[in-house]
């Protein structure tokens, strides 16, 4: 099931942009991490310039990112996405603005909130395996633990 997020709604779920840095690689990467974890996709619509001048629609593997045209926003652009879509009802669009909500809901889409993502991708992170690799390729008391040299 595809993922439609609104990118701004679901920073300002985490506190919103910091003075000098507008956080937006922070949901990337969060919302690529969940991703991998459920092998899903995800399109990320944010509001304003996008993260690479030279590109509005930029696909990262898993995750797409999309910015609106002048005069649009991201909730306008996730409602054609939805709306230009032969299946609109494969999706799930994670926001908190109602009106949205509303608009995704009668068009048949999934509704997530963002605090409801925000649970879901950390119950994810609990509930995957940590690897047995060490964190560091210098650490070699890690190394040893894993091929059972203590």
């Amino acid at each position: 099931m595809p993922y439609l997020i609104d990118g701004n709604n679901l920073l300002g779920s985490w506190g919103g942009p910091t003075p000098g840095d507008d956080r937006r690689d922070d949901v990337v990467r969060r919302v690529a991490a969940f991703c991998r974890a459920k092998r899903v996709r995800a399109t990320i619509c944010f509001d304003g310039h996008p993260l690479r001048a030279d590109h509005v629609v930029q696909d990262l593997g898993p995750v797409t990112l999309r910015v609106p045209e002048p005069g649009e926003d991201a909730d306008s652009l996730i409602r054609r996405l939805l709306e230009q879509s032969a299946h609109p009802r494969d999706y799930t669009v994670v926001t908190s603005d109602k009106a949205l909500g509303s608009a995704a809901r009668l068009l048949g889409a999934t509704i997530l909130r963002a605090h409801e993502f925000n649970a879901l991708q950390r119950k994810l992170e609990t509930e995957s395996p940590k690897s047995e690799k060490p964190d560091r390729e210098d650490d070699v008391e890690g190394w040893l633990k894993t091929f059972g040299r203590e």
